[in-house]
Parts: structure tokens; C-alpha cells; sequence
């Protein structure tokens, strides 16, 4: 007997890609055993298409992007949009919708939101970094105990990608409201890390006794297993690369990424590397067009490859010699998942967030800088001494159909037991999935 007939999944997304990424990591995870669960999924990420061509609905929110200010601003940008709400960490500003101020946009999320929750009537109702949803938005849907057919409320989970700030904690509101006060609504609270990472403190960053019993660390995960990473020569050929040894940048869109570009390409030509080396940029679809055409205008970027980002960027990394790029939850799974060289750029925020994983990344085969530094002085030496390492093998199994078959576990469970079935739920046992074998960990 399995109780899960729909999943809602809600991110945020108004910041970048990496969330959608997660997204559909988990569902895939998931469905791997159980493929006649319904997913819907709400958010206004920039990339729906990167769930819809896996066949995951979408229902797409109005944008609403976050505004970096002083350093955290892209060097370049003239943009004179002003923006429209702020707090202590944040700024918000429509997406797209120009004409309307950012009260009117949120509202009209709210009520996509609050429409799609009665008419799905999910057994299962899962909320992504946000707590409760960017700008509280979530907050009705979380406050509801009606399901709308009777059967009793949805299973409510939060989803953590793990230490979200300096000050380590692992589950986040966007706003001033403490995380207690949204914790209380969810039955379950999942982190992808290691819990000896997330959990030095023994209270994941100041929970309560009661939040902390909801708990569970899952480790780490990503779009990809191992042994679904393409060989090289095909990610070449998809991407009309050169056979030469490739260096990606990928720095997203936030900081001086027109000035770390040309720090870096100065420096491959003072060392030769730009010869032997095919130089691919990927182009963040946040980035600021005017620091893109200034990227492209260098004079040592006429041998750059630019590249959207709508690639699967794990693909591209896998196939790299050399990766420059930032600190970002998923980019740094990527490069412990192919073990690929890499400088990597914390990118500043008020939360500290990057900075904090920087600190705890196996340095083999990876140096971490700051952006000031790279600024400041050439990195000449810095790449050498990584590029005259011998790399090391890493032992980072990632597996998201280990993960979903314990989320599956764990949630048909809960919906049995609220309807009063002692039966335990069942798998669809496909033989050995790839990247896994049936009850496996995730490292």
C-alpha cells in the first residue's frame, strides 16, 4: 500500500539556478522508486525548462530577483532600477514586472500559491531553503491544516542545503522572523550535508529540543552520480569544444567578475596556459549584459568560449582540466564529485554563507581565494603551485537515489500511520539504479 499520490514542491528561486538544480535532483531521486508519484513544482526560477524536459510540471511565479548592493554588486552594472523593499539582509525588486510595485507581485504569488496548493491537494508538501517562503509567502499554506478531500492534512518538510550563514545555521527564513517560530509547522526537516559539518554544536546552529528531534542529515547531493558523468569527448562534442585541455570559468553574476576574468586571463598568458588551453565562459543568465560584453571586448578574450548556462554545468566540469569559479552549494559538490582542479572565489554575501562552506572544502585539489586578493595581486603563483599538484582521488559517492528512496520511506510512513495503516510502505525495486545499489548511503 503506498500513501504518496502527489508531491508539491515549492523553491523560491529568486536568486539563481542552483535551487532548480537541486530541485530536480531530489525528484529523480525519488522517482526512481516511485514513478507514479505526481510532482508539481512552484517557483521562479529563470530555467523552468530544466524540470520540464525531465517531465516535471511547473508552475512558474513571478520573478522577483534580490538587489546586491556595494561589494556584493556587480562591478559594471548600470542598472537604475531602484529597489522597492529592504530589510537588514535583503533587497527585493520585481523581476520583470516593471509596473508593478513589489507588493502587487508578492500577492499575486501568494494567490498562485494558495490556488495550486487547494486544486494539487498534495500528500506531500516540501519547502526548499526558505522556510516559509521568500518574503513569509508560504506562511498561509504552512498555517493550513486543511487538505481539501478529507483525508487529513499533508506531510510538511523543510529542505535544507545545510550552514546557510557565519553564524552556522542550518534552516532560514528570508526575514526577520525567527526560525522557531516557522519550524513548528513542519513534520519533518531534512539537511544534505554531513551532520559532522552541519551539527558541530550538537543543535544545528541553536535549534530547540523539539526542532532538533526533526532533524535528519542526508548528506550531500547532486544532479549526478559518478557513473553518470559523460566521458569527455561526448561533452566536446556537445559543446563544439576543441580537444584541448579545457578551463571553465564559471562565476556567476554577483562582485567584480568582469575584473576576476581579466586577472585570470593575464595570467594564463603570462603562463603559456592560454595556448594549450580551450577557455570557456559560462554566462550566469543573472549576469549584467554590459559585464558580459566587457568579458567578451578584452583583448585576451578573443579565444573565450562563451556559453549559456542552460548547459548542465556538472557535464562541463566533469570534462575541465581546470575550474575558476565560486563557492556555491552545488558548483562545490560538482567539483568534489569529479575531482577536477579548481580556484575557488567565495562570492560575498551578508550571511557569509559562501565563505563559511570555503572554509570546510577538501583543499586536494582545490585552493580557495578571496576576491580581494585575486584584485589586489596576480594569481600567477597560486595557479601554479595547483596546477603542479598531483591530483587525489576523493571519496565523495554522491547518490540521489539513495536520498530518495529514504525520503519516499520516511514520508509514505507518515502518511500510513496518520491514516491509520500499520502496513509498511512499498518500493518499486528496479534492480540497480544508476550511481547506486538498493540501500545505499549517500557518501
Amino acid at each position: 500500500m503506498s500513501a504518496i499520490r502527489r508531491i508539491l514542491f515549492y523553491t523560491h528561486d529568486s536568486v539563481g539556478v542552483g535551487h532548480v538544480f537541486r530541485a530536480r535532483a531530489l525528484i529523480t531521486g525519488m522517482r526512481r522508486w516511485r514513478p507514479d508519484i505526481d510532482f508539481l513544482v512552484l517557483s521562479g526560477t529563470s530555467v523552468p525548462h530544466i524540470l520540464m524536459r525531465e517531465g516535471i510540471e511547473v508552475i512558474k511565479l513571478p520573478g522577483v530577483e534580490k538587489v546586491m548592493t556595494g561589494a556584493q554588486a556587480p562591478a559594471g552594472s548600470t542598472s537604475s532600477r531602484q529597489p522597492v523593499f529592504g530589510d537588514d539582509d535583503q533587497t527585493y525588486r520585481p523581476r520583470h514586472l516593471r509596473s508593478l510595485p513589489l507588493a502587487s507581485v508578492m500577492q499575486l504569488r501568494r494567490r498562485i500559491i494558495a490556488e495550486s496548493y487547494r486544486c494539487f491537494r498534495p500528500d506531500v508538501l516540501m519547502v526548499e531553503h526558505y522556510l516559509g517562503g521568500l518574503l513569509d509567502e508560504m506562511a498561509p499554506v504552512l498555517q493550513s491544516n486543511a487538505r481539501g478531500d478529507g483525508r487529513g492534512a499533508c506531510v510538511k518538510v523543510a529542505l535544507s542545503r545545510g550552514i546557510t550563514g557565519a553564524r552556522r545555521e542550518v534552516f532560514t527564513v528570508a526575514g526577520s522572523r525567527p526560525a522557531e517560530a516557522v519550524l513548528k509547522y513542519y513534520d519533518r526537516l531534512y539537511c544534505f550535508d554531513d551532520e559532522t559539518t552541519v551539527n558541530r554544536d550538537g543543535r544545528y546552529g541553536g535549534l530547540s529540543d523539539e526542532a532538533v528531534a526533526k532533524v535528519a542529515c542526508l548528506g550531500r547531493i547532486a544532479d549526478m552520480c559518478p557513473d553518470e558523468l559523460p566521458e569527455r569527448g561526448a561533452v566536446c562534442e556537445r559543446f563544439s569544444l576543441t580537444s584541448k585541455p579545457i578551463i571553465l570559468f564559471a562565476l556567476s553574476r554577483h562582485g567584480d567578475v568582469a575584473g576576476l576574468c581579466t586577472r585570470f586571463l593575464e595570467a594564463f598568458s603570462r603562463l603559456g596556459l592560454d595556448r594549450g588551453h580551450q577557455v570557456v565562459f559560462v554566462i550566469d543568465p543573472y549576469l549584467d549584459r554590459e559585464v558580459v560584453e566587457t568579458i567578451r571586448r578584452h583583448p585576451l578574450a578573443a579565444g573565450v568560449r562563451l556559453l549559456p548556462f542552460f548547459y548542465p554545468l556538472a557535464d562541463i566540469v566533469h570534462a575541465s582540466d581546470l575550474v575558476v569559479c565560486r563557492a556555491g552549494y552545488n558548483t562545490v559538490n560538482e567539483l568534489l564529485l569529479t575531482g577536477v582542479k579548481a580556484v575557488v572565489i567565495p562570492e560575498h554575501h551578508p550571511s557569509g554563507e559562501q565563505e563559511s562552506r570555503a572554509a570546510g572544502i577538501p583543499r586536494d585539489n582545490i585552493t580557495v581565494m578571496a576576491e580581494e586578493a585575486v584584485l589586489r595581486a596576480p594569481p600567477d603563483a597560486a595557479l601554479k603551485e595547483l596546477i603542479a599538484r598531483a591530483p587525489v582521488s576523493l571519496c565523495f559517492a554522491f547518490d540521489k537515489y539513495a536520498i530518495g528512496r529514504r525520503l519516499i520511506a520516511d514520508l509514505d510512513a507518515d502518511l500510513l500511520l496518520r491514516r491509520g495503516s500499520c502496513r509498511p510502505p512499498s518500493l518499486r525495486s528496479p534492480g540497480k539504479a544508476p550511481g547506486t545499489a538498493p540501500g545505499s548511503g549517500s557518501r
